[in-house]
């Protein structure tokens, strides 16, 4: 696990450092891959999120899965998380790009995002990047941590 948390922590790492520098899209992975079906997997929870579709988003989301900012700051558990998604946010736009899996005996899915909306009723607009955790059981892949950094500024300066 000790080797796991320190891949992980090389990867966000290189996202931090990277993070005001644009890059070319990341390539897409080979179909029928554990890769590709990842970025299925990611994009179907970004839909779910924006549809408020709360039966696929309890088949995606780990029992413990649940929201933390890269510096352990604060954290959101998983019923919190969903209630807040299913009821305090009113999104307008959210999309994930760069998607890239690595995949070991978990894989770490590391995004940029991007989303607008209303937060209680009161406007918001955000981007960053995202680390995603997902862990395999059986044939079934879920999320079982995110861990985000929230840019400042406008996401003009954000690459999309």
């Amino acid at each position: 696990m000790k080797k796991l948390i320190s891949v992980w922590n090389a990867i966000f790492l290189a996202m931090v450092v990277h993070a005001g520098h644009a890059s070319p899209a990341s390539p897409s992975p080979a179909a029928g891959t554990v890769e590709a079906k990842l970025v299925s997997l990611t994009n179907e929870w970004t839909a779910a999120i924006l549809a408020k579709d709360r039966r696929k988003l309890e088949s995606l989301i780990a029992p413990d899965y649940r929201l933390q900012r890269w510096d352990g700051s604060w954290q959101v558990e998983r019923a919190p998380w969903m209630e807040n998604t299913m009821g305090k946010y009113e999104i307008a736009e959210y999309h994930h790009s760069d998607v890239v899996p690595h995949v070991y005996d978990v894989a770490a899915i590391t995004s940029k995002w991007y989303w607008r909306g209303q937060r209680e009723k009161k406007p918001f607009e955000e981007h960053g990047y995202v680390l995603d955790v997902w862990r395999r059981s059986g044939d079934r892949w879920q999320v079982a941590s995110r861990i985000t950094i929230i840019l400042p500024g406008k996401e003009d300066a954000f690459t999309k």
